[in-house]
């Protein structure tokens, strides 16, 4: 593996900030990661686990009804739920997850699909 020498510094930098001291640790911990996050959307077979993270303007199209409307629909997956109010208009939700990564799959797209949405991420891990 070839790596600029721009990019293995800021790699380096990274991984000093998370904690790591062995770089070959902090390189497998990272490619798990990769894998976790891109390899769920092509076998959706698999059950797992994760969390979905979403940032919205909580005026903006009914936001709040809209997403608790969605979690109802999917509740056989949704182990927990947590709402923070970050200021007058932002909320941050966390959507804790597990089950069948199909139906995980399509909360996340149900969700996202609100306009009052900033910014929403998910993170899978699969139970292996």
């Amino acid at each position: 593996m070839s790596l600029s020498p721009d990019l293995l510094a800021e790699f380096d930098k990274s991984m000093i900030k998370a904690g790591f001291t062995d770089r070959s640790k902090a390189i497998q911990t990272a490619l798990h990661s990769f894998i976790d996050e891109h390899n769920w959307k092509d076998n959706l077979q698999k059950s797992g686990a994760g969390a979905i993270i979403m940032l919205y303007d909580t005026h903006a199209y009914n936001q709040d009804t809209k997403s608790t409307r969605i979690q109802h629909r999917f509740s056989d997956i949704i182990s927990a739920a947590t709402h923070l109010h970050l200021n007058d208009d932002n909320c941050l939700e966390s959507i804790m997850v597990r089950g069948d990564a199909e139906r995980m799959r399509e909360l996340a797209n149900e969700l996202s699909k609100n306009r009052g949405i900033k910014t929403i991420k998910f993170h899978f891990v699969n139970l292996v």
